[in-house]
């Protein structure tokens, strides 16, 4: 996974992992069962994005792969994997490498590796399964759960009116399964994630609008207010807090890099949620941390 992204990528798997099983098993022909992550040792030798247990009839693992930088020798390291999975589960492994945007297309990526011995003959056929995101439409990922969702501004068909693909994008976060807190850090998601694709000044003016008239959605307020009642159980105060302030770190790093330990005390020290969306939305015309930061 390409590194400046990997952060919002993997939190968006963790806090939606029934989501993407279902959508990865979907797209490998496998059957679309709850599922659960596998934590094992191998993360000691070997590195992989994700494993899920799915508790099908009968039961097998995804090991999901995210790739954007376009490198040859991908299945190979995906059978090494696949092979110490096999024996950490004892179940079938099936992989699936997602590739973010068409950079990532690297020639060998067949979803099928053959391997010849020393005589020539092929001994072994690994099969994999390759998922295009560009390839795939927007309803495709706005349908297939909040979590796929900020997936969609990477498509072919979003590069194409990115416009009308981000309304598309904001009206699914005012539906009912997507809380006001999730609903604000799936939309910074998905403008950490157009820089995988977009230029900056490209999408900037487009997300500050579209933040906008997010707020001033009707729907959401309504959800807004809903959200805000059942905040007065203990700790939804503090998680939403929490979540602001990371949607600040990562909006602060896309523009100026990571912060600088003063940066991040100083956002470490911000006690009040309004000021931390303040600070977010001053993102979009901060020239650096310490301009960011001195948002009332």
């Amino acid at each position: 996974m390409h590194k400046p992204f990997d952060a919002t990528l993997t939190t968006l798997i963790v806090d939606h992992l029934g989501d993407w099983a279902a959508f990865v098993a979907a797209r490998a022909g496998l059957p679309v069962a709850p599922a659960e992550p596998l934590d094992t040792d191998l993360s000691t030798t070997l590195q992989a994005d994700r494993l899920f247990r799915v508790n099908a009839a009968p039961p097998f693992v995804l090991h999901l792969e995210l790739e954007s930088t376009g490198r040859l020798g991908i299945p190979v390291e995906l059978l090494r994997y696949n092979v110490a999975a096999l024996g950490a589960t004892d179940l079938p492994v099936h992989s699936v490498l997602v590739l973010l945007r068409p950079k990532a297309n690297a020639t060998d990526l067949s979803g099928s590796l053959d391997l010849s011995g020393a005589d020539g003959r092929p001994y072994l056929t690994f099969r994999y399964t390759v998922v295009r995101v560009w390839q795939e439409s927007v309803a495709a990922f706005l349908t297939a759960g909040p979590g796929l969702a900020p997936l969609a501004v990477l498509t072919n068909e979003a590069a194409a009116d990115l416009g009308a693909a981000l309304e598309r994008f904001r009206d699914r976060l005012t539906e009912p399964d997507v809380p006001p807190h999730r609903a604000k850090s799936l939309f910074g998601s998905s403008f950490i994630l157009s820089g995988l694709r977009y230029d900056g000044e490209q999408v900037e003016a487009l997300y500050e609008r579209l933040s906008m008239t997010l707020e001033d959605s009707t729907t959401y307020q309504l959800i807004l207010k809903r959200g805000e009642t059942r905040g007065k159980a203990a700790g939804e105060a503090q998680g939403r807090l929490d979540e602001a302030r990371r949607l600040v770190v990562q909006a602060g790093t896309k523009k100026f890099g990571p912060p600088p330990p003063a940066a991040q005390s100083a956002l470490d020290a911000v006690a009040d949620r309004e000021r931390l969306e303040r600070i977010l939305l001053a993102a979009f015309d901060a020239t650096g941390w310490d301009d960011l930061l001195a948002s009332p």
